[in-house]
């Protein structure tokens, strides 16, 4: 049950305290209102007065698949054709570009542009004029022409040209020429054109570089499709078709600039091609003159077939020497035998091997004689003559072989020593022939590169004369005309719409600023928040113009406040009679409240007894008109006894009687100490219902303290956008630490209706039983604080 007591609880006080909120800001509506208006009726002016941008878009597509349209992977292919990757990054950076816009200005004349004169706004007609400007001599092309035409007929009219100080006047005639500063114009009718004499045409001439970059911040190119290689062209200006014409321009443009650039690419890859080929070509034949002269001097036809050749030669000589070895063999052996003295009587070896058929029959001879001699040696004796013969034949036929044997011995070392020599140059050429071989293929291998190279450079040559023929084709395409769709600046509804919240915004948020650095106490609620003395009431404003003096026969908003706080008196406090009533500071109203207090408890039949305890800045006897000669302080300070000497009756309010406070003594707190204030106090506790202590403010003096131990409850004043927050929390102080007794608290000064009001109970001069008064009117933000 606490539980849900303690959530209504909470959503009640969330509850009051948005409303409490919205009615802060609602109390300024006529101010929002007046702000609205004023930025609405501002907007509505800055619609009037601009001229409205029209928005017209195109898109260009980017080619990609260059293959399509050209053969070939390798780099010359690309250079040759001029392809390269496409990169939607670069092309917005070239498509944004001063070049191409100084070009498309310069080639279209976009840098001249016509406006007609309106009552509020000047107009973009470009194609609309009924005239041409033309430039016939330019000699100045950097300063901007301006020129306003009028009073226009078939013969021509009047420019009025120059600064507003010192303007210019010029009667001119269609297709006259005329000069201006120091070029030469001439303004040509069109004859499809009427003219209105009545009509102001201005005519503007910029040069091309300024009227680019002013055409630049109009155009911007975005890539339309992450997927797909389009650009999205648009351009923003105050004229539809001139939008339109711009994107056109650039796009044809763009597409020329590229096949010139491709072009231009394919004549210098040509021409870098020609200059190549005739330097190849003289390398070319410095190479094979090179191989030649290497194999001429050093006699290589075939380098494989001569070294076969030379290898077969060489084992041959070596066979052929190998052989005339044992031929030399067999002559060392034959001669041998003939050295030897053992050898006569025998029979001489064959010459077989040797080749030689004198030799042969030589040895033959010989042999045959031998066998004979050995025949007839037994027979005849040693000495007979015939054995004698045939041993003088014998040693001629030695002598003969020895003589052949010799010629045959040198025949041979000749022949040997010939061969070799030639398998020493066989040998000599074979073992050069890895160097030989080594230098042939260098040279091989450079007339290789320096032929291939010259044959492909004479390919690319063939391929550069066909893809030339190809370069008339751009790698971008305008997939459709620019067109636009109606203005889009300015934009009434975001205009409006920003209006609207500016209107909103500037004076909600003044509120807030100045609700944000406001420290003093506006509301109730402000008050049951922060501190846990409870409020018995709100006491309304009343303006200094009106009495704010409660007679019997008041019937307004402060009379009824007052009547309500009196009843809360009696259910608060049922059995107490002294209230002593005080403030933080002064000017929070409690002597005005002390006065209006008393008289509606008089009101009610009760006899009332008002102490004027403000001893130090009396305010109670001047407000009512009384005299302030004596009170009491001349009784507390034994001047007199009688206390009927220092009462004033109210004539206006039966019932009430007011003791002023008297001269203001020298030292007010000593006064108050005196035995008397007790003895006074609880006399007139027996003699009246209600005692009401009026007393100096309880945080700037002790007085209030002093008096307090004579009281029941304590009544503290708080001053509606006077009195601070920081207060609170003294006044929080004096009701835990029991310095005042029984508090509670009076709101003061509150203002009826709108920011002031009393959130929550909706008392204004329209509700409750009391006479209504006039609104005074809505002052500004700030009001004049009144005091009460």
């Amino acid at each position: 049950m606490q539980e849900n007591k303690a959530f209504l609880e909470g959503a009640q006080g969330e509850s009051e305290s948005s409303k409490n909120t919205f009615s802060k800001y609602a109390a300024y509506y006529p101010y929002i209102l007046l702000s609205l208006a004023i930025c609405i009726g501002i907007a509505y002016y800055y619609i009037r007065v601009t001229p409205p941008k029209y928005e017209a878009s195109t898109l260009l597509m980017i080619k990609t698949n260059d293959q399509e349209y050209y053969g070939g992977e390798d780099l010359v292919s690309s250079a040759l054709s001029g392809k390269q990757q496409s990169n939607i990054a670069r092309e917005i950076v070239q498509l944004n570009a001063n070049g191409l816009m100084n070009r498309v200005v310069a080639k279209y004349g976009f840098n001249t542009s016509y406006f007609l004169e309106g009552r509020v706004l000047t107009t973009d007609v470009y194609k609309g004029a009924p005239f041409q400007f033309i430039v016939r001599q330019l000699k100045d092309s950097v300063s901007t022409v301006k020129l306003k035409l009028t009073n226009l007929s078939q013969k021509g009219g009047d420019i009025l040209y120059g600064s507003e100080d010192n303007e210019q006047k010029y009667t001119f005639g269609w297709n006259v020429p005329f000069v201006i500063k120091t070029n030469t114009y001439i303004l040509v009718p069109k004859q499809t054109m009427d003219f209105d004499s009545e009509a102001t045409y201005q005519v503007r001439w910029r040069a091309v570089a300024r009227e680019a970059s002013s055409l630049l911040g109009g155009f911007s190119a975005a890539e339309d499709d992450d997927e797909s290689n389009i650009l999205r062209l648009t351009m923003k200006l105050q004229n539809m078709e001139r939008c339109e014409d711009v994107l056109n321009a650039i796009c044809t443009e763009y597409n020329l600039m590229d096949i010139e650039e491709r072009n231009k690419l394919s004549e210098s890859t040509v021409r870098f091609i020609d200059e190549r080929l005739s330097a190849i070509s003289g390398e070319l034949k410095d190479v094979e003159g090179n191989l030649e002269n290497y194999q001429g001097s050093r006699n290589l036809i075939n380098i494989q077939s001569q070294a076969d050749m030379s290898f077969g030669n060489s084992n041959t000589i070596s066979n052929t020497i190998q052989e005339i070895n044992i031929k030399q063999g067999i002559v060392s052996m034959i001669s041998g035998y003939f050295k030897g003295g053992g050898t006569s009587g025998k029979l001489v070896p064959s010459s077989m091997g040797l080749d030689d058929p004198t030799l042969g029959a030589l040895i033959g001879q010989y042999n045959e004689l031998q066998l004979k001699k050995d025949r007839e040696a037994p027979l005849v004796g040693p000495n007979s003559l015939l054995i004698q013969d045939i041993n003088n034949q014998l040693s001629n036929l030695k002598n003969s072989i020895q003589e052949s044997l010799s010629g045959i011995s040198k025949t041979l070392n000749l022949q040997e020593s010939r061969l070799h020599g030639q398998n020493s140059q066989h040998r000599q050429f074979l073992s050069s022939l890895p160097h030989n071989e080594r230098v042939m293929q260098e040279i091989k291998r450079k007339q290789g590169i320096t032929e291939g190279l010259y044959l492909y450079l004479l390919q690319k040559r063939e391929e550069a004369a066909i893809s030339s023929t190809s370069a008339s084709v751009s790698h971008y395409k305008q997939v459709d005309p620019a067109a636009g769709y109606g203005p889009v600046e300015p934009n009434k509804m975001n205009i409006y719409l920003t209006a609207t919240l500016l209107g909103l915004f500037l004076p909600l948020g003044f509120v807030y600023v100045k609700e944000l650095f406001n420290n003093k106490i506006e509301t109730r609620d402000e008050i049951t928040k922060t501190i846990a003395v409870p409020v018995i009431g709100d006491i309304a404003h009343a303006p200094k113009t009106k009495s704010r003096i409660l007679t019997p026969k008041s019937r307004n908003l402060l009379s009824e406040q007052l009547r309500l706080i009196r009843t809360n008196l009696s259910f608060m406090f049922k059995d107490k009679k002294v209230f002593l009533i005080t403030s933080s500071v002064g000017n929070e109203g409690k002597s005005t409240t002390s006065i209006n207090l008393a008289s509606v408890l008089a009101m009610a039949g009760k006899k009332v007894a008002l102490l004027e305890f403000d001893i130090r800045k009396p305010s109670i006897s001047k407000e009512l008109g009384l005299d302030n000669t004596k009170g009491l302080t001349s009784y507390l300070n034994g001047e007199f006894s009688d206390l009927a000497q220092m009462v004033h009756r109210v004539e206006q309010t039966p019932g009430l009687h007011v003791y002023s406070s008297g001269p203001v003594p020298l030292n007010p707190a000593d006064v108050l100490l005196s035995e008397r204030v007790a003895e006074l106090i609880e006399t007139l506790r027996l003699q009246y219902d209600y005692v009401i202590v009026d007393s100096a403010p309880a945080g700037m003096v002790s007085d209030a303290y002093l008096l307090n131990h004579y009281c029941d409850a304590t009544l503290f004043i708080i001053r509606q956008r006077f009195t601070e927050k920081k207060q609170l929390k003294f006044i929080d102080d004096l009701h835990q630490s029991g310095k005042l007794k029984n508090m509670a608290v009076i709101l003061n000064d509150v203002k009826t209706g709108g920011r002031y009001g009393y959130y929550g109970y909706g008392y204004d001069d329209k509700n409750g039983y009391y006479e209504s008064r006039k609104n005074s009117g809505i002052r500004l933000f700030s009001r004049k604080r009144e005091q009460t």
